[in-house]
C-alpha cells in the first residue's frame, strides 16, 4: 500500500521559502543580504544560520508528519492482532560418530555445533544422545514377490538416492535372486580329457526343463547342456555338451564365490554348515533360466528331485602308458602285446590314471587286431594290482561275475566278426604301482597256459623205432626183434636225426582305444537360495520365506557386541520423497539368531513417509547372526502394506536434531527506574519466541498475578546480587500490545528483531518496582534466521569438544530458519489479512491464510480442482534455487486453513510443494567490454540468471515469481538489458522457443535451468 505524502516540501525548498518570506516581511534584514547568498554569506549572518537551522528541523517534522498515516496504519493492524511474527530457528539433523574400539558417549542437550568456515553459525541439539558405535554394514531390500533384493549400501555410502521399497513397476537397483542347485564330489567331476560325456537323470516332480537351464562349473564357467523332460515332468535328462574345468573347491570357497557373482564383493561370511566341510570338491551347479522367478505364490509347481543318477562317459581315449615285460611299447603305431615269441607267464600291461581311477566304472578297451595265423591253445589271465598283489578278473567264475568280465577278442587273437572286439569290465579299487619305470594304476593281462606257438629243436629216432616201421613183408615180427636186439646191444647204433623249426603267431594289436561308462551319485547335494545355503533335501530351489518386502540393516558386529547391546540406538532416514500424509507404522524385527522378533520403536518417520528418527533399544541378548551372506547384528522393517516407492539420500546411525539457536541464561538488563514505558535491549538478536523475563520485585509489591493469571520464580545465578533477601524474582508475561492490559498486569512487549523490551506506563500495564539490576532475562534464545539455513555437511565443529568422537556433520541442509516478519512485510500482507477477517471463503482468501500460518511460507495459490478439491501451493521461504518446505510446513499450513474454513471444505484441502518447471536460457548478446573479460561476463551472466529465477528473492522486481504467471521472454530481455556490458539482445530462447513466453500452471513456478549465455563484441 502507497502511503500518503502529507508535506511534500524538503530542507531546501523549506529554506527558500522562509527567504522569500523574509524578504516580504523584513526588508530592513533583507536588504543588506548579498546578492549571492553563499555559504561564506551564511555564516555571516546569525539570522540566516536560524533560518538553515529552522529548514532542517522542519524537514524534520514533515518527515514525521508524513510517517503519521503508516505508523496510524501499523497501530490499527496491531490493535486487530496482526503482528510481527518472530524468527524461527533452522533444523537439522547431526549425525556422530565414535572413535573406533571405544565406549559409548553421552552428548547433553544444547551441546554447540558450528560451522567449520564460519564459527558464529551455531546450532545446539535438542535432545541428549547416547553415541554408540554402530557402523551399518548392510542395507538390503528383500523383495520376495519379485524374487530379487536390492544391495542399497553402495550407493547410500556414495551419496546416491537408493530404493529402500520400489514400486511396483520399477526396476532400478534390483538384482535378481540367485537358486543354485550344487552337485559336488571329490573325482566325479574332476576335469579330465577323457570325460567326453556327462549325463544326469532326475526323477521327481515338476521337473520343468526352465528349472534345469544354466549349468556351470565350479568356477562358475557356463556350460552347454541339453535338457530334456519325459513322463509329464517326473523324468528329467541332462545331456553336458562340456565337461567342467575348474579346480577343487570347499563348499565354502564355492560360497564365496557365489556371494561376489550376487555383487557381495565384501564384508560377507560362510555360512556354518559350510564352512564345517573343508574337504575340496569337484562341482557342477545349475540354476534357472534368467526369467524364472522362485516364488511362494508358485511353491506348488517348483521341482521335486527324488532321484537322481549321473553317467559320466569317454571314448577313443588312448592309453597313458603300455609295456611289455617291463619294457614301454608305443601301441599308437601297433605292437606286439607279448612280443614275437611269447611265453607262458609274459604280461602286457596297460596304465590309465584317469579311467583305472573310477572305482564301478565299466572299463572298455577297444582292440583293433591283426588276426593270428595259427590258433594255438591259450589262456590269458586280465589282472590288477590292488597293492598287495595282482588279481584277477577272469582267472574263476566267481572273479568273472564280481567284475562282469567280456571278452570278445578270443585272447587276443581275432577281431569279433559279430560286434565290437574288446574286453571289458568293472573297475575294481585300483592301486598304483610300477611298471617300466613308470608309477601308476595298471592292468595286465598274462599268458596263464597254452601259448600262441611251439619251440622249434632236433629230435633222435631210435633202433626199434625204425626196425619197427619196416612192413611185416619184408621183416616178420620175430626177425624185427633180432634185428633190433643185434643193432642195440652188439652195434650201438641210433639211425635218424629229425630238426622242428619253431612255430608261433603271436597276436598284434593295431591300436587300443579306451572307453568308459560311469554311474554315480554325487556325495555331496547342497542348494544356495536367497544368499543361504542349505543341505539338498528333495526341493533344489526355495523361494524367500518372507511374505512382505522388507528392508533389512546389517551392522557391523565388532564394537557393536561389545558396547551397543542393550543401549538406545537412533537412525536418521533422508528420505528422497515426502509426503504429507502419514502411512500406517511398519513392523521393525529384529533377529536373535533363530527367527526374526517383533521390536518396538520410536518412529520419527511417519512410516517411512518423511525423513525422520527412528529411536529403538538394542536388545541385549542380541547376537550377531549370519544373513545374506553377512554376519552382523540384523534389524530389519516390513512392508507389510501396498505402499511402495520409498528411497533414501541416507540412513545415518547416532543422530540427533538440533536448531539454530543460542541459548541465553540470567542476562541482566538494567536497573528500573519506575518511569512509565522503560526500555531495555538484550543483548543477542534475533530472539526466538519463549523468553522468560523476570523482575525482583522488593517486598511489599502486591503479589498481583501476570495477565493469564500466573506468577513464576525462575532461579538466578549465583552470581547475580538480590537488592534483598525478601527480593523475589517474579516471571512477567509478555503481550503482543498493552491495549488489553490494566495498571496491575505484570506485562510487557518484544521486538524479536531488534530485542527492544518495553514495560507499560501505570495505565496499560504495570511499571516494573524499582531496584538495582533487577530487570533480568532469565533466559532465551536467539538465532540468525536465514542464515542458518546451511549446506549439507558444514556443521563439522562440536563444542565444547568432547572425547571419543571421532566425527560430527550434519548429512542433510539445514531448512525452516526464517528471520522473522519486518514492518514491510507485515504491511503488505495486513490488507489481505484484515479482509480474510480469519476465514477462508474465497479461493484468495485460502492464499492469504497459508501466508499467515507460517512465517516460513513465503507465497500460496490456492486452486479448485475437477473433483472439488482445493490444493495449496506452498512456496516455502528459502533462498534455495528450489526452496522446499517439507511435510512438517505442509501439514501446519492445512491444518491452519481448516481451522478456519467452512467445516465441509476441510477434508477437501491438500498442501503440496509447488511445480517447478526449469527454464532452460540461451541467450545471445552484444556486449561492450575488453576481450579478455569476455569469458567472466558470460559465466557471471549465467550466474545472475540463475539468481533471476529463483522463486523467492528472483523476478523481475525481486520479489519473487508469482504462481501460474507465464515466464515473458521480455521480462528476460530488459534483466538482461540492465546488466553492466550488455548492449544488445541478437538472440533469445527460453526452453528452445526463441522469442517465446512459457506458460506455467496454476501451481507452478519457474526455477533456473541449463543457462547458455553467449557474448560477442559490438560490431563482431
Amino acid at each position: 500500500m502507497t502511503d500518503p505524502t502529507l508535506d511534500f516540501r524538503n530542507a531546501e525548498q523549506f529554506y527558500q521559502q522562509a527567504l522569500t518570506l523574509a524578504r516580504a516581511y523584513t526588508p530592513g534584514w533583507s536588504n543588506y543580504w548579498p546578492s549571492v547568498l553563499d555559504a561564506q554569506a551564511v555564516n555571516d549572518d546569525p539570522g540566516l544560520v536560524q533560518l538553515k537551522l529552522f529548514s532542517l528541523l522542519a524537514a524534520y517534522l514533515a518527515e514525521m508528519e508524513n510517517q503519521l498515516p503508516r505508523q496510524r496504519r501499523l497501530a490499527f493492524f496491531q490493535f486487530l492482532n496482526l503482528n510481527l511474527r518472530p524468527p524461527l530457528a533452522a533444523r537439522v539433523p547431526i549425525h556422530f560418530t565414535l572413535q573406533a574400539d571405544q565406549p559409548p558417549r553421552e552428548i547433553p542437550t544444547d551441546s554447540a555445533i558450528l560451522a567449520s568456515d564460519d564459527q558464529s553459525i551455531r546450532f545446539q541439539t535438542d535432545q541428549p544422545l547416547l553415541v554408540v558405535p554402530a557402523q551399518l554394514s548392510a542395507v538390503l531390500t528383500m523383495l520376495p514377490a519379485q524374487d530379487s533384493y536390492i544391495n542399497a549400501l553402495p550407493r547410500l555410502a556414495a551419496g546416491l538416492p537408493a530404493p529402500l521399497f520400489p514400486s511396483q513397476d520399477s526396476e532400478q537397483g534390483q538384482v535378481p535372486l540367485s537358486h543354485w542347485f550344487m552337485l559336488g564330489d571329490p573325482d566325479l567331476f574332476k576335469p579330465d580329457p577323457s570325460l567326453q560325456r556327462i549325463v544326469l537323470e532326475f526323477t521327481g516332480q515338476h521337473l520343468n526343463p526352465a528349472y534345469f537351464d544354466r549349468w556351470a562349473d565350479g568356477a562358475l564357467a557356463p556350460l552347454a547342456a541339453s535338457v530334456t523332460a519325459a513322463n509329464n515332468a517326473l523324468s528329467l535328462t541332462v545331456e553336458l555338451e562340456q565337461a567342467p574345468t575348474a579346480g577343487p573347491l570347499t563348499t565354502a570357497e564355492l560360497q564365496a564365490e557365489l556371494y561376489q557373482a550376487d555383487g557381495r564383493v565384501q564384508g560377507f561370511d560362510a555360512d556354518q554348515a559350510a564352512a564345517g566341510d573343508q574337504t575340496p570338491q569337484y562341482w557342477l551347479l545349475v540354476q534357472p533360466a534368467p526369467l524364472v522367478r522362485v516364488i511362494s505364490a508358485l511353491a506348488s509347481q517348483l521341482p521335486v528331485i527324488t532321484g537322481l543318477r549321473c553317467t559320466l562317459q569317454g571314448s577313443g581315449i588312448q592309453p597313458q602308458q603300455s609295456a611289455s615285460a617291463q619294457v614301454q611299447l608305443d601301441i599308437r603305431n601297433g605292437a606286439y602285446p607279448f612280443g614275437e615269441t611269447p611265453a607262458t607267464d609274459d604280461a602286457f600291461y596297460i596304465r590309465s590314471d584317469s579311467l583305472f581311477g573310477r572305482e564301478g566304472a565299466q572299463i572298455t578297451l577297444d582292440f583293433t587286431l591283426r588276426d593270428v595265423s595259427t590258433a594255438y591253445p591259450v589262456t590269458l589271465d586280465w589282472q590288477y594290482w590292488d597293492g598287495g598283489a595282482w588279481q584277477s578278473f577272469n582267472a574263476t567264475p566267481a572273479d568273472v561275475s564280481a567284475h562282469r568280465f567280456v571278452d570278445t577278442t578270443d585272447q587276443l587273437r581275432y577281431n569279433n566278426p559279430a560286434g565290437p572286439t574288446w574286453v571289458r569290465f568293472l573297475c575294481p579299487a585300483i592301486s598304483p604301482t610300477t611298471v617300466a619305470g613308470g608309477e601308476g594304476l595298471w592292468i595286465r593281462v598274462v599268458i596263464a597256459s597254452g601259448g600262441y606257438g611251439e619251440i622249434g629243436g632236433i629230435t633222435t629216432q631210435g633202433v626199434d623205432q625204425a626196425i619197427d616201421a619196416v612192413p611185416d613183408d619184408i621183416l616178420t615180427a620175430a626177425q624185427k626183434k633180432a634185428v633190433s636186439d643185434y643193432l642195440n646191444k652188439v652195434e650201438g647204433v641210433n639211425f635218424s636225426y629229425t630238426y622242428t623249426a619253431s612255430s608261433y603267431a603271436p597276436p598284434y594289436i593295431k591300436s587300443l582305444q579306451l572307453s568308459y561308462s560311469y554311474a554315480a551319485q554325487p556325495k555331496n547335494l547342497w542348494c544356495y537360495n536367497a544368499f543361504g545355503l542349505s543341505r539338498f533335501l528333495f526341493s533344489p530351489f526355495k523361494p524367500l520365506a518372507d511374505r512382505y518386502s522388507n528392508c533389512c540393516l546389517g551392522f557391523a558386529p565388532a564394537d557393536f557386541a561389545k558396547y551397543t547391546l542393550g543401549q538406545a540406538l537412533t537412525l536418521y532416514f533422508d528420505l528422497v520423497d515426502e509426503s504429507t500424509a502419514a502411512a500406517p507404522p511398519l513392523p521393525w524385527q529384529y533377529h536373535d539368531g533363530s527367527a526374526w522378533q517383533p521390536l518396538s520403536v520410536d518412529d520419527g518417520t511417519a512410516g517411512l513417509s518423511r525423513s525422520g528418527i527412528v529411536r529403538l533399544i538394542v536388545p541385549a541378548n542380541q547376537p550377531a547372526v549370519t544373513l545374506y551372506s553377512q554376519t552382523a547384528f540384523w534389524f530389519r522393517l516390513q512392508n507389510p502394506y501396498p505402499r511402495q516407492d520409498v528411497a533414501a539420500y541416507g540412513i545415518y546411525p547416532n543422530t540427533v536434531t538440533a536448531g539454530n539457536r543460542s541459548s541465553v541464561v540470567d542476562e541482566i538488563l538494567g536497573s528500573s527506574n519506575e518511569q512509565p514505558s522503560q526500555h531495555f535491549q538484550l543483548g543477542y538478536t534475533p530472539v526466538l519466541a519463549g523468553l522468560a523475563l523476570v523482575v525482583v520485585e522488593p517486598p511489599g509489591v502486591e503479589a498481583l498475578g501476570s495477565a493469564d493469571g500466573e506468577q513464576g520464580l525462575l532461579s538466578l545465578s549465583a552470581a547475580t546480587p538480590l537488592p534483598s533477601r525478601a527480593a523475589a524474582p517474579v516471571l512477567w508475561l509478555q503481550v503482543e500490545t498493552f491495549a488489553f492490559s490494566g495498571p496491575t498486569d505484570r506485562v510487557y512487549t518484544l521486538d524479536y528483531k531488534n530485542g527492544l523490551i518495553t514495560f507499560g506506563d501505570g495505565q496499560n500495564g504495570m511499571i516494573p518496582p524499582g531496584g538495582f539490576n533487577n530487570i533480568v532475562a532469565a533466559s532465551y534464545q536467539y538465532t540468525q534466521g536465514q542464515q542458518g539455513n546451511v549446506v549439507a555437511g558444514r556443521l563439522t565443529v562440536l563444542r565444547p569438544g568432547f572425547d571419543r568422537i571421532a566425527s560430527v556433520v550434519n548429512p542433510t541442509p539445514a531448512r525452516g530458519g526464517v528471520d522473522g516478519d519486518s514492518v514491510a512485510d507485515l504491511d503488505r500482507a495486513a490488507p489481505a489479512q484484515i479482509k480474510a477477517n480469519q476465514r477462508a471463503v474465497q479461493l484468495e482468501d485460502f492464499d492469504t491464510l497459508a501466508r499467515a500460518a507460517s512465517p516460513a511460507v513465503c507465497l500460496a495459490n490456492a486452486v479448485l480442482q475437477a473433483d472439488g478439491r482445493i490444493v495449496v501451493a506452498v512456496l516455502a521461504l528459502s533462498t534455495v534455487a528450489r526452496p522446499y518446505g517439507g511435510p512438517a510446513l505442509l501439514n501446519q499450513v492445512a491444518d491452519y486453513l481448516r481451522a478456519r474454513c467452512l467445516a465441509p471444505l476441510a477434508s477437501r484441502i491438500a498442501c503440496i510443494e509447488p511445480d517447478y518447471l526449469p527454464i532452460a536460457v540461451v541467450a545471445q548478446l552484444t556486449v561492450d567490454i575488453p576481450p579478455d573479460q569476455r569469458n567472466a561476463l558470460q559465466q557471471q551472466l549465467a550466474a545472475q540468471l540463475q539468481a533471476f529465477f529463483q522463486p523467492v528473492n528472483g523476478g523481475p522486481g525481486g520479489l519473487g515469481w508469482p504462481f501460474g504467471e507465464p515466464v515473458q521472454a521480455a521480462q528476460v530481455s530488459r534483466f538482461l538489458h540492465g546488466q553492466a556490458g550488455v548492449v544488445a539482445i541478437v538472440s533469445l530462447a527460453l526452453n528452445g522457443e526463441v522469442g517465446q513466453d512459457i506458460p506455467l500452471a496454476p501451481t507452478q513456478l519457474p526455477v533456473a535451468g541449463e543457462m547458455t549465455v553467449l557474448v560477442y563484441p559490438m560490431g563482431g
